[in-house]
C-alpha cells in the first residue's frame, strides 16, 4: 500500500515511516530539520489548528481519501475522559495546545475523508508488546482513563489504522 506519513521525522511519525517500510509498504515522508507538524515543547502552538483544514483540503484535490490523525486524549472536550490527575495536569501546563489540538479534530471530523482520530494518554517510554494496548471508542460509555503508552504502540495503532480500514470516522482512545 502507498502511504504519506507526514511529521515522519518526529519520535511517533519516525516509528510510523519505519514500521510502515518493515511491513513492506510503500512510503513517502514529509520531513524537515525543524518540526513540521507537531508543536515541539511550545505549549502554547496553533499548529495544529492552521494544518487542519489544508490536510484534508489536499487530499480531496489529490483523491485520497483515509486520514489518520494523531491527537491527544485531553483535547477539546476530551478532557472528561482523562483521570483527574492527567486532566488537572493537562489544563494547567498545557491548556492552550490541547484546546488547539481540540479545534483540529472537529475541523477533521467535519471533513468528507475517511478519518480516524487517535487519542494517546500519556506517553511512556517503557517497552511495549506489539498489539498490546487497548483501544476504547471515545463515543464508548466507559468512564475516564488514564495510564501511559509507549510510542511505539501509538505508531502501531497508527498504522494498522491506515491500512486496515477500521474505525472510519472514530475517535480512539489508546492505553495499555
Amino acid at each position: 500500500m502507498q502511504l504519506t506519513v507526514l511529521g515522519a521525522t518526529g519520535p511517533i511519525g519516525g516509528l510510523v515511516f519505519l514500521q510502515a517500510l518493515a511491513a513492506g509498504h510503500r512510503v513517502t515522508a514529509l520531513v524537515r530539520d525543524v518540526c513540521a507538524l507537531g508543536p515541539g515543547k511550545d505549549y502554547r502552538s496553533t499548529l495544529a489548528t492552521r494544518t487542519a483544514g489544508p490536510a484534508p483540503e489536499a487530499m480531496a484535490a489529490a483523491g485520497v481519501r483515509r486520514l489518520v490523525r494523531l491527537s491527544a486524549l485531553g483535547s477539546g472536550g476530551t478532557v472528561r475522559r482523562q483521570s483527574l490527575f492527567q486532566a488537572g495536569a493537562s489544563r494547567l501546563v498545557m491548556g492552550t495546545l490541547m484546546a488547539d489540538k481540540g479545534v483540529a479534530d472537529e475541523t477533521v471530523a467535519g471533513s468528507d475523508r475517511d478519518w480516524t482520530i487517535a487519542l494517546p494518554v500519556m506517553f511512556g517510554n517503557g517497552r511495549t508488546v506489539p498489539g498490546g494496548y487497548e483501544t476504547i471508542s471515545l463515543d464508548g460509555t466507559r468512564g475516564r482513563v488514564g495510564g501511559r503508552i509507549g510510542r511505539a504502540d501509538v505508531a502501531d495503532f497508527l498504522l494498522r489504522a491506515a491500512t486496515g480500514g477500521q474505525r472510519i470516522r472514530r475517535r480512539v482512545i489508546l492505553t495499555r
